[in-house]
């Protein structure tokens, strides 16, 4: 019998296809402009062809290997972050705040022993693939950790626990989401007030995470680090036009 695999999802997948689209759009262009086409008006197709191309075809590559691998190795890396700053004893109470299929959430859940991981989404498919809490239960339950989760409906903007409830809060690529930068910070400061003091909170996000930083500098928290992703960080915000540029900040509160 053929064990099910875990699977996270694609992250913005109509985006995703989009960029699919582009690189073959310009194949075609490429291809038509060939067979009808001469002289510096082709050549000048021929160009701009090439450039969708390789745009389309490689954002919607690395759009995919970001969601079936890249972040995976986000979630080791934050967890091992939060390690350093505070070590994992087993017994923590965690929240994956936009858990969608289930990745930090089961991440720290395998930290756990007597600990509980909760995670909560307003399960937007926009946002990832075929998102929904039965999805994130049955990854829990491929994972091994189900005993350990506990998935509910839940708004950023409003977090349904109470005040100092957890002793580390986690999320990723999911405040952006969030329109307006009231509402952003809206859920900055209700991931604050369910966390408990010195507890510790991983952060990570394709866009607005220097905000982030200089909102939470404001509640004078015991650390921050900020993480800027490095050359792939920068190299990706070029090509994007800066809406997608991952990083991530790790705090004490």
């Amino acid at each position: 019998m053929t064990r099910a695999k875990i699977n996270y999802g694609l992250d913005a997948p109509a985006i995703c296809y989009g960029m699919f689209g582009i690189g073959i759009f310009g194949m075609l262009v490429s291809i038509l402009s060939s067979v009808f086409l001469a002289g510096y008006l082709l050549l000048a197709l021929e160009i701009v062809a090439v450039m969708a191309t390789a745009y389309g075809l490689g954002m919607g590559s690395y759009m995919v290997w970001s969601s079936r691998i890249g972040k995976l190795r986000t979630c080791e890396i934050l967890m091992n972050q939060i390690d350093n700053v505070r070590k994992w004893n087993g017994d923590e109470t965690v929240l994956d705040v936009g858990c969608g299929r289930g990745l930090l959430v089961i991440g720290a859940a395998k930290r756990l022993k007597s600990g509980k991981s909760f995670g909560i989404d307003i399960w937007k498919s926009e946002d990832q693939s075929k998102n929904s809490p039965d999805a994130a239960i049955e990854n829990a339950e491929i994972a091994g950790v189900a005993d350990r989760v506990q998935i509910r409906t839940g708004d950023a903007r409003q977090i349904p626990f109470a005040d100092q409830s957890f002793d580390i809060v986690v999320s990723h690529w999911v405040i952006h989401n969030i329109d307006e930068r009231q509402d952003r910070r809206d859920a900055l400061q209700e991931i604050w007030r369910v966390l408990k003091s010195d507890g510790v909170l991983a952060l990570a996000d394709i866009s607005f995470v220097p905000d982030y930083m200089k909102e939470i500098e404001n509640w004078k928290p015991k650390s921050i680090h900020f993480n800027d992703g490095g050359l792939d960080a920068k190299i990706m915000g070029i090509l994007s036009g800066r809406t997608y540029c991952p990083q991530y900040l790790i705090v004490r509160k």
